[in-house]
């Protein structure tokens, strides 16, 4: 099997999902071959021979190489805002190369005015047109190359974002037209969604474009009589090791779940795809961890779960708790928690930080209890206090989520959200402000009215009708006047790393408590 990753998503790393099916697949004695198109394909646009009219992205041309250079370079991390203008000058780069295609290819994105993905037409149209996408000259020297020495029948792509589905369909397109015969499966998180909410028929073939679709843990889907049942094998990475990906250090991403164990939000998809919940048991997930570390020698863990579980959390710092600080992991790591009763105590926190923590993305969603409470959010908001402290104090960079727009939120709940941020702002280090979209197939959509929030069958969300008249301009008009311009909340969205955003912010500075007493003093 030979599975594919196509542009565009940040390229931070290389592509879990299908290192995954890798190591599920080599295991049981399968040949696969992997490539990670989204990551060759920046380097491939970047070195076009690019043309540009004004000065600005001229300039940007130029520095292509240097920018690189940059992003890549540890030390000068230690001057943020040059990497940040590295980030954008290469973005403006990219998008000189899209030329006049009515394309906008970007570092995390591809958009195309004339296509939607959230339309079956467009994504249908976009694989009959092959040759118009801008990577198309990529994939046809890159599939051709690959097949002749690993020859195979059958082409995986996984499709995770909405911004890798136009080029993903026509990769799709491409392998149907170039090597009839060849079988196409899609598979990846974006596939998942749109199965689950029920948009997307598990039989779906695109007018024989797709010859299966196999949404959720590829690795399940796979298994069949003739391969062994696993509870998990380590990714493989072996194919992404040329690579060099757009980060200081390598960093390797890692799950120790697949959904939410949660699974409670009102607001969330994962509530609302109703996402069966699958944990690797602690002990397993920390001994692939430290194969990887010792096959790999990464220099941080991107752990990609909705949320690290307690169970997991704690034993990433059980080697501290032992007396070992170097197992495990050994490497530092960063991801997604919850703001639950584990972190509520200083002593775990600073074991965390001891284990390689560097960074927690933390959903606060509001700083309303009753808006928490209708949001099913389980937390506290005098927890949540005490943990932004407990994680200042032991080092810990936080990477805060606000959301704003929910049904359950009116204009005083959200300055109430805006003031308990603003007066902790110097334990937070980034920030993610989002406003509410309702997903499709949530209990709310039937409750209240709502109309297409998007003009295509594959959308995910609903746009409607808040009971508060607190709607979308309201909401976007408040955060601009009188959230986003608060000067602590200003200070922290200012550090937010530009286009990669908590992809780059472990190593980014972030600014913790100065003192202990500071952080008690409120």
């Amino acid at each position: 099997m030979f599975l594919v990753y196509p542009p565009a998503a940040r390229t931070t790393e290389p592509p879990l999902g299908i290192a995954r099916l890798a190591g599920f697949l080599r295991a049981a004695g399968r040949q696969v071959r992997c490539i990670d198109l989204c990551r060759e394909g920046i380097d491939w646009l970047l070195r076009a021979d690019i043309r540009a009219d004004d000065t600005p992205t001229r300039l940007a041309l130029r520095r292509r190489e240097r920018d690189l250079a940059l992003i890549r370079d540890p030390a000068a991390y230690a001057s943020p805002d040059r990497v940040k203008r590295a980030i954008l000058g290469l973005n403006e780069s990219l998008a000189a190369a899209a030329g006049n295609r009515g394309v906008e290819a970007g570092l995390a994105d591809y958009r195309d005015r004339a296509r939607s993905p959230l339309r079956r037409a467009d994504l249908v149209s976009a694989a009959a047109n092959f040759e118009d996408n801008v990577f198309y000259p990529l994939f046809r020297s890159r599939i051709a190359e690959e097949l002749a020495a690993f020859p195979t029948d059958t082409i995986g792509i996984s499709v995770n974002y909405l911004s890798q589905a136009l080029c993903a369909f026509a990769l799709a397109g491409f392998v149907k037209a170039a090597f009839p015969g060849t079988r196409v499966i899609l598979g990846g998180g974006l596939v998942s969604s749109w199965t689950a909410q029920g948009s997307l028929r598990a039989d779906e073939r695109f007018g024989g474009l797709v010859d299966a679709i196999l949404p959720g843990r590829g690795e399940a889907a796979l298994a069949g009589p003739e391969l062994p049942a696993r509870e998990s094998v380590a990714p493989d990475f072996d194919d992404f090791r040329p690579l060099d990906y757009l980060a200081p250090e390598r960093i390797l991403p890692y799950n120790f779940s697949h959904g939410c164990p949660w699974k409670r939000c009102t607001f969330c998809p994962e509530k609302a795809e109703d996402a069966p919940y699958f944990g690797l048991h602690p002990e397993t997930a920390l001994a692939e961890l430290r194969t990887l570390a010792g096959k790999y020698e990464p220099g941080l863990f991107h752990f990609t779960d909705n949320e690290i579980a307690p169970s997991q959390l704690r034993a990433l710092a059980q080697g501290v708790t032992m007396g070992d600080p170097g197992e495990p992991p050994g490497v530092p790591w960063y991801g997604f928690a919850r703001f639950s009763p584990v972190l509520d105590d200083p002593g775990f926190c600073l074991k965390l930080a001891a284990s390689g923590c560097r960074m927690l993305q933390l959903g606060l969603e509001s700083g309303d209890q009753g808006v928490l409470d209708a949001l099913c959010k389980g937390t506290e908001l005098g927890m949540i206090d005490r943990i932004l402290v407990n994680l200042a104090e032991a080092g810990i960079a936080v990477y805060l989520y606000v959301l704003f727009g929910t049904p359950a939120e009116n204009r005083d709940a959200a300055l109430r959200t805006r003031d308990f941020v603003a007066s902790r702002s110097n334990r937070i280090g980034f920030l993610n402000v989002a406003i509410f979209n309702m997903p499709i197939a949530g209990d709310e959509a039937r409750s209240l009215p709502t109309k297409a929030f998007y003009d295509g069958d594959l959308s995910l969300y609903r746009e409607f009708a808040h009971p508060a008249l607190w709607n979308r301009a309201e909401v976007r008009a408040f955060l601009a006047k009188e959230f986003e311009s608060s000067p602590g909340i200003k200070a922290i969205l200012a550090r937010n790393p530009p286009v990669f955003t908590s992809n780059l912010a472990p190593f980014f500075p972030s600014r913790s408590l100065p003192l202990q007493s500071e952080a008690r003093s409120d």
